[in-house]
């Protein structure tokens, strides 16, 4: 199973959950996934979708850094949220490739 169906499962389990973090995690990923398609005119494969999801890890990882410089903890708290999701589907991809 690729990773990109692991992620639609995934999303179907986040929404029966109701775990609304989750899901949305999963839909920003879904969403960058396709427009990264679009852009390079290419099908998504398991290893470019592990690419994206680490790139999503780093740029979280600097907003956390700027949101608790500037003050903001409940929002630096939200996107440690979304990388532990993001975390989740790095292993998943990592132990499926």
């Amino acid at each position: 199973m690729s990773l990109l169906s692991q992620l639609n499962d995934e999303m179907k389990n986040a929404m029966r959950a109701k775990d609304k973090l989750r899901l949305g995690v999963i839909r920003m990923a879904l969403s960058a996934i396709k427009q990264a398609e679009i852009d390079h005119n290419t099908a998504a494969t398991d290893d470019n979708i592990i690419a994206l999801l680490t790139k999503m890890v780093k740029q979280r990882k600097e907003s956390i850094k700027m949101f608790t410089e500037g003050g903001r903890d409940e929002l630096a708290a939200k996107e440690a949220a979304e990388i532990v999701a993001l975390e989740d589907f790095l292993q998943i991809g990592r132990a499926h490739v």
